[in-house]
């Protein structure tokens, strides 16, 4: 989770140490001398495991189907807390767009991926990750990227009840209740090595609010709910729900040729209030390769 900024690097900036001096007093962040690139202990600064990080072009989608309020989420983050410019694209424009011209592309979470993404569109995105692009879903976003046109990710089968049992209408509300997550947090386990999850410890306190649920990738999930994790710390999640989430993804990378896809079934930017979510979104911009 360290940072190492190099001022031989900075050298065509005549007031490095003093911007660098007021940043880390504005975030309450102390900073370490180094006088040398060997270390005691892990990978020297100079080896190929400490990777530099690139200027991103980063492109987010508005418009239908996104939902404004998701949107509006990530907007808030880049502008008021990243302080990081981003390029908007309206869905109505998106056949118009050179995607290479950018390095990542966030699909916001909404309603109607499925139908909006058609095959060329997912052609195209496949095609634009292969050749090094990082694409970051969102909760309702991915869904439009599963199927036999689309990426590797799959939703949870969840075994039905074949018997067909009558059910009054008084107790329609309650059954369907046994099915929602209206608001809780989970335990996740993280596997901390992976670049998505620099900064955190082995568990993640996750904030869900939809029973969406999506198989364990061959590899990359990174934070997920394993064996009988499906109950929630705090909030409520019905019986049914938590069934249904147990063992899955959270969040998760999936290679694909040059870039990446990353997952991410809960929201780590929800109305700007969960911070713990907040250096996973980054690590997702800037450490995932």
């Amino acid at each position: 989770g360290s940072l190492i900024i190099t001022k031989g690097d900075n050298n065509n900036n005549p007031v490095f140490l003093e911007t660098l001096s007021d940043i880390a007093n504005k975030h309450s962040i102390t900073l370490h001398t180094a006088t040398t690139g060997f270390v005691d202990a892990g990978k020297d600064f100079g080896s190929r495991y400490v990777q530099m990080i690139s200027e991103l072009k980063i492109a987010v989608l508005s418009g239908r189907p996104t939902s404004t309020l998701r949107f509006g989420e990530i907007w808030h983050f880049f502008e008021q807390q990243l302080n990081y410019p981003i390029s908007v694209i309206d869905s109505d424009y998106m056949k118009r767009v050179d995607f290479s011209k950018y390095d990542v592309l966030i699909l916001p979470g909404g309603y109607g991926y499925k139908d909006f993404l058609d095959k060329d569109k997912l052609s195209e995105l496949k095609d634009w990750v292969a050749n090094g692009g990082n694409l970051i879903a969102m909760g309702g976003a991915i869904k439009g990227l599963e199927g036999e046109n689309g990426f590797k990710i799959k939703t949870k089968e969840v075994i039905k009840d074949s018997a067909k049992n009558l059910q009054i209408f008084d107790e329609n509300q309650r059954e369907s209740i046994k099915k929602s997550i209206t608001g809780a947090i989970f335990k996740t386990r993280v596997d901390n090595t992976h670049p998505l999850a620099y900064g955190y410890s082995d568990t993640y306190f996750s904030l869900k609010l939809g029973s969406e649920a999506y198989e364990h990738l061959d590899s990359g999930s990174v934070f997920y709910l394993e064996g009988d994790k499906g109950i929630p710390v705090a909030g409520f999640a019905g019986s049914e729900a938590q069934k249904k989430i147990t063992n899955t993804l959270v969040y998760g990378v999936e290679n694909h040729g040059s870039g990446t896809v990353i997952y991410m079934v809960d929201n780590p930017l929800f109305r700007g209030f969960w911070e713990n979510g907040k250096l996973l979104f980054a690590n997702a911009l800037f450490m995932v390769k």
